[in-house]
């Protein structure tokens, strides 16, 4: 006989709402765990909320205001399917100029 051993998706390990400076570099996280072994992805959420494209890399170096937004991390395995989101708020990074008349 033979039991299939279930473990449920969870998410171990994931980003929180943070603030950074740009130019600045930056990891997110998104990591789970489960059996059988769950699917792990990171997507931006778009402002309708559905999630925009998996993202390649959780690393940004040189980050820029363009990043800012709201991020999704996704576990899933086949049985279930659990998610968090988290929002990356980059500040601009201003240059005094100096004006002498």
């Amino acid at each position: 006989m033979y039991y299939l051993l279930l473990v449920p998706v969870k998410l171990t390990h994931v980003s929180c709402d943070q603030t950074v400076r740009e130019g600045s570099n930056t990891t997110l996280f998104c990591e789970g765990t489960g059996k059988p072994t769950p699917n792990i992805t990171l997507t931006r959420v778009l402002e309708n909320g559905s999630d925009g494209e998996i993202l390649p890399q959780l690393e940004f170096s040189n980050i820029t205001r363009s990043a800012s937004g709201t991020y999704r991390c996704t576990a899933q395995n086949g049985y279930e399917t659990v998610s968090q989101v988290f929002k990356v708020n980059v500040t601009c990074k201003y240059v005094k100029n100096l004006l002498f008349v």
